[in-house]
């Protein structure tokens, strides 16, 4: 029952899911930038990151599979890891490209430079060590929540209350499933998280 469970949460909290729900977060913040949004702008923002963090790496990581590039589709094998983390960034800076031809607040430019450098950070860890991605996909949202709760001064007690839930299910599942030690699931919280915090030294 319990596996059943930390299986569940595994993928509805997987990574790849993550940028999407960042997405989703930020433009139904109570911030005016977002509260004047188009719809148009809206659907936009949301279609890409459903299509390049979200569609197109899974159905990479599937093609990898059925090829027999990789073991499983869960990415077990650290060795598994790398070619789809590459692929993962190159998908994540094509929508990073394509969201700056709209207008959208500079601080959801810097989460997605931030969710970049991330993934990257990832990919070199993953060459000697297998690092826990599932962590850094949560850990990487609750620190631009964090940050833009101080930025922009709006009242994200609970929602940041949530997010540090899920990582806390996320977490708990991991290790219920043998995937990772907890040092490799605070190392991936830690890979996520500080890079959104250190943006307000790019501000």
């Amino acid at each position: 029952m319990l596996k059943n469970l930390a299986t569940f949460f595994s993928w509805i909290f997987q990574p790849l899911m993550m940028p999407l729900y960042g997405a989703v977060i930020f433009v139904n913040l109570p911030y005016y930038a977002f509260l004047l949004m188009p719809d148009r702008m809206v659907y936009f923002v949301l279609i890409c990151n459903l299509l390049f963090t979200a569609f197109l790496p899974a159905c990479m990581i599937l093609l990898m599979y059925r090829l027999k590039l990789i073991n499983t589709l869960q990415l077990d094998d650290r060795e598994d890891r790398k070619y789809p983390i590459i692929f993962t960034a190159c998908f994540h800076f094509a929508n990073f490209y394509l969201l700056t031809k709209i207008d959208l607040p500079g601080p959801y430019y810097l989460f997605l430079l931030a969710g970049l450098f991330s993934i990257l950070t990832t990919l070199l860890v993953t060459w000697v060590w297998k690092i826990s991605l599932h962590m850094t996909g949560i850990g990487a949202l609750c620190g631009a929540m964090l940050f833009c709760g101080i930025l922009w001064q709006i009242d994200v007690r609970i929602l940041l209350a949530l997010l540090f839930l899920v990582a806390g299910i996320t977490a708990t599942s991991r290790l219920i499933l043998k995937a990772h030690t907890p040092g490799q699931l605070v190392a991936g919280f830690a890979a996520g998280c500080l890079p959104q915090l250190l943006l307000f030294f790019f501000l």
